[in-house]
């Protein structure tokens, strides 16, 4: 481990942090992404990602006694001056800790498919604070496990990471290029694959019997899920809601499937 003391905004350290930052692409090519916040810090390296740099400034380390317990795992410290923690950070009230870690593969990762478990798919979403509370509110009601299309925004986005609270360490997570064959893996393995979406033949909500050995495909914002998906999947179920009722907000209707499908049964059996 080295340490250094930066109070320039314009050492590389720093600028690689910004780069990682706003660049889905300078994420994906480096294999790394950050994290603002001793909470979001943390999360990730007890999920086991790669620590690589810690940015700290004085005032965080005095006032934070965690740190010193995983500080010094990084393979590089760094003591940062207020403005450069300015610089830094995209918080309305920042902590003064920031890390750049080596994320994990979940493209190489595969969820594990069991016959009682509970998934959710997400097809070609748009709003990665969606995607964060999605992801956030699965966690919390221990889902088995998500599914996400390559076209979904970056799992590793500050704006997503920030969104799901540290949720995305705690739950099993796969991003796939093509969801027809996740359904089938599920629907192979006696998993009862259920469409969200306003079909001629959907089920209202009440009345799908959502629970174990179930999954539920959520679609875009905008346009929902397309045909050959819907087509894919077992049954349509629906929200039934007021006729003159705008659309639910994508992250609300899925909590409200994740409800049905884990709080009706009690308290989360993998709390």
């Amino acid at each position: 481990m080295h340490s250094r003391e930066i109070t320039s905004r314009e050492n590389p350290e720093v600028k690689r942090y910004v780069q990682l930052a706003g660049s889905r692409k300078e994420r994906r090519q480096t294999g790394l992404f950050v994290t603002e916040g001793l909470k979001m810090t943390c999360e990730a390296f007890s999920a086991g990602c790669g620590p690589a740099v810690l940015f700290v400034t004085e005032e965080a380390w005095d006032r934070y006694e965690q740190l010193e317990k995983f500080a010094y795992q990084f393979e590089l410290f760094c003591q940062i001056s207020q403005p450069v923690a300015d610089k830094l950070s995209q918080s309305v009230s920042p902590q003064g800790v920031f890390g750049i870690f080596r994320m994990l593969d979940n493209r190489m990762q595969t969820v594990k498919i069991g016959k009682d478990g509970r998934y959710i798919l997400l097809s070609s979403m748009q709003d990665p604070g969606n995607i964060g509370t999605i992801l956030r509110t699965a966690a919390a009601f221990g889902l088995d496990g998500v599914f996400l299309s390559s076209d979904c925004p970056d799992l590793y986005s500050p704006k997503v990471l920030r969104a799901t609270m540290g949720g995305i360490f705690k739950i099993p997570l796969e991003v796939s290029d093509d969801l027809t064959e996740v359904i089938d893996r599920l629907q192979e393995a006696g998993i009862r694959v259920c469409a969200a979406a306003l079909d001629g033949q959907a089920v209202p909500l009440q009345q799908a019997g959502l629970g174990n050995g179930c999954a539920v495909v959520i679609g875009n914002e905008g346009n929902g899920l397309p045909g050959h998906l819907i087509e894919r999947c077992g049954q349509a179920v629906m929200i039934p809601m007021r006729p003159d009722s705008e659309s639910l907000n994508a992250a609300m209707a899925a909590g409200i499937f994740l409800w049905e499908m884990c709080g009706r049964s009690g308290y989360p059996r993998n709390a």
